[in-house]
């Protein structure tokens, strides 16, 4: 999925100045982690949504200078009262606007507290601008000197790094080398700078020399074992993954990161069709402490569960990142909003409240979404979020047509409606096919499993049915020279099929079709078996026993698949009422006179109000009713409740 990189500050330090100089630097720069919440009402100079500093602030503060009021922030850091700490910083700056201490460690507290990063680069390059009026243009001879000016720009290659640029990120790294500055999170973090730029030989080079010149283990190991993921190594990768979640574990709780470890051994574990030890993977990395430090771990169980069609798995593996990242309330979500919209969004499109999935696609296309610290890129999101949008919307216009208008004016609101939602389906999808192609390397992502791809592979057959036949058959067959993982052929196969079947090749199509049926894996590959089985759906007689039968398989698979899909659920309708039953023709119920159907609807009026059953006669069968005053209402509220899953 989304490979996690860890960009904490560094652990310990390998050049023999930066070992002499880290008591002093740990009180002085690398103060500070988490706080309790508190308020304080204070003026940030560059913060455009922050009030201005009160005139009432409390003689303790007012009466002190401007160091005193730094060192005081700095034991505050220290102490996790971060709020605290911010208020006596931004007091020293009103005092002493010159003060590039003071921006140096807000910079820090926006960066690694807030996630404001926009905020914390104007800090931190006023911070590199003062210094430089104080002690003059580098190179400095001065040991401390040389260590300030080294954890500046430090700083300002992670904020860079944060906001996606990585080229300035890695040009701050080139002149902290030419400085002859080192610390141990150097390589490390120049090899993943290197990775985000493609440059993944190079990044690999950087971050064995680092390993063997005894850079920081935990970082370096874990940008190792990413990069040699991404070249397919998977068995190395995995191993050196497991040396980077026992260096984690052996600092103890609340200083070492296990969770990123585990998340991208996790990762690997997945795209080698691994998904039992993927899923413990990911369950270990959410128990941990830094479990939700990122948004990761908690997605990538979320979509493991999707394509289990395990909806409430993964409905509760987003409450729960979100109920424990609350104790992070200075955060202000610009690292994970928006992936969290994504995997809520297709929680509710498979559970068939399409209105709510919409929403949810089209925040995710608004909400800022930084991509520093993982693999992924905008374009990959966009692509997600764009194609996952014009499913939804498709589902919307086939669902608005299987509506019984109760007037003329509903008949008309709902063409207006399916009209609008078919158009912006088109649309949509049109948009994640250009970024596929154009923008990301030839689809890249076409790779199964992608580690960096939010795109959703059981239901991407959707997005490649509008190419030409041809061009995807090349494709998928320079794919397959290097992919040799035997699952994933049946991905492969599936694509192709639904392709043959949008150019009406559908005998060669249904051939595919029954080759995929035959090699899916329950329950890992159930989302991808009831594509298959749509694809057959579509294909058949609405009133053949093939279709009543596969139809009946893919609504106890999923309840909402065959609505969203325009496909209707063959019913027995209970009643002689013709009336009732031309109301329900044409709905996503289709009435089919034979005995031993597994579904029925009833129907009764009490004078009043109608009433419909739906009972299913499978073991443990369950039943739901809907009422209305008038036989559309009745019939469209039955639809809603059949078709859909309250989680």
């Amino acid at each position: 999925m989304l490979k996690l990189f860890s960009i904490t500050s560094p652990k310990k330090p390998v050049a023999n100045l930066m070992a002499l100089l880290r008591p002093f630097l740990t009180l002085l720069v690398f103060a500070g982690v988490f706080a309790p919440y508190s308020f304080a009402d204070v003026q940030d100079p560059f913060d455009p949504f922050t009030s201005q500093l009160s005139k009432n602030d409390p003689d303790q503060l007012t009466d002190k200078t401007a160091d005193e009021l730094i060192n005081e922030a700095r034991v505050l850091l220290a102490d996790e009262r971060l709020l605290d700490a911010r208020t006596r910083l931004l007091q020293a700056l009103k005092k002493d606007p010159k003060k590039y201490e003071a921006h140096m460690l807000l910079a820090g507290y926006y960066s690694v507290h807030v996630g404001h990063f926009r905020l914390a680069l104007k800090y931190i390059k006023q911070a590199i601008k003062l210094f430089k009026e104080k002690y003059g243009s580098p190179p400095y001879t001065d040991p401390l000197t040389r260590a300030l000016h080294a954890h500046l720009l430090y700083l300002l290659s992670q904020i860079r790094l944060n906001l996606d640029d990585y080229q300035g990120a890695l040009d701050v790294l080139d002149q902290y080398s030419k400085l002859n500055y080192y610390d141990s999170w150097y390589p490390g973090s120049r090899a993943w700078i290197l990775m985000k730029l493609g440059r993944l030989d190079e990044a690999i080079k950087v971050a064995r020399l680092g390993i063997i010149a005894g850079a920081e283990p935990g970082r370096t190991l874990n940008v190792l074992g990413i990069l040699l993921s991404m070249r397919g190594d998977s068995a190395t990768s995995l191993e050196i993954f497991k040396q980077a979640i026992a260096y984690e574990m052996a600092l103890g709780a609340g200083i070492g990161q296990p969770a990123t470890p585990y998340n991208n051994a996790g990762e690997v574990f997945k795209e080698i069709f691994q998904e039992e030890k993927a899923e413990q993977y990911w369950l270990k990395a959410t128990s941990l402490p830094d479990g939700c430090e990122h948004v990761l771990p908690s997605l990538n169980l979320a979509i493991l569960y999707i394509e289990q069609i395990n909806l409430l798995g993964a409905k509760r593996s987003m409450d729960n990142f979100e109920s424990c990242v609350k104790q992070y309330p200075l955060r202000n979500g610009e690292e994970h909003r928006a992936l969290v919209h994504l995997v809520r969004g297709r929680v509710a499109y498979h559970s068939g409240h399409i209105k709510e999935a919409i929403k949810h696609f089209e925040t995710t296309l608004q909400k800022q979404q930084w991509f520093g610290k993982i693999g992924t890129s905008v374009e990959d999101l966009q692509a997600a979020a764009l194609s996952s949008l014009a499913a939804a919307l498709e589902a919307d216009a086939n669902i608005t047509g299987f509506y019984r208008p109760e007037s003329l004016m509903h008949r008309l609101f709902l063409i207006k409606r399916r009209l609008q939602s078919s158009l912006r389906a088109w649309w949509n999808m049109r948009r994640a096919r250009q970024i596929l192609t154009e923008k990301l390397g030839g689809f890249e992502d076409l790779y199964i499993r992608h580690s960096d791809s939010m795109l959703e592979y059981p239901t991407l057959g959707a997005v490649l049915a509008g190419f030409n036949t041809h061009t995807l058959k090349e494709r998928i067959k320079k794919e397959l020279s290097i992919d040799h993982r035997k699952n994933a052929l049946t991905y492969y196969d599936l694509y192709l099929a639904q392709n043959l079947l949008a150019h009406s090749k559908e005998r060669e199509a249904l051939a595919l079709i029954d080759k995929v049926l035959s090699r899916v894996r329950a329950p890992y590959d159930d989302l991808l078996k009831l594509q298959a089985i749509l694809l057959k759906l579509a294909v058949y007689d609405k009133f053949s026993d093939d279709y009543i039968w596969l139809a009946d398989q893919a609504f106890q698979i999923n309840r909402a698949a065959l609505r969203n899909h325009g496909l209707p659920l063959p019913c027995r309708i209970i009643t002689e009422d013709h009336n009732i039953i031309s109301k329900i023709q044409g709905s996503a119920f289709l009435p089919v006179n034979r005995p031993n159907l597994p579904y029925s609807i009833s129907a009764a009026f009490d004078g009043k109000n109608y009433q419909l059953i739906f009972k299913s006669q499978h073991s443990g069968g369950w039943s739901v009713k809907a009422k209305g005053e008038n036989l559309p209402e009745a019939v469209n509220r039955l639809m809603d409740t059949v078709f859909s899953v309250d989680l």
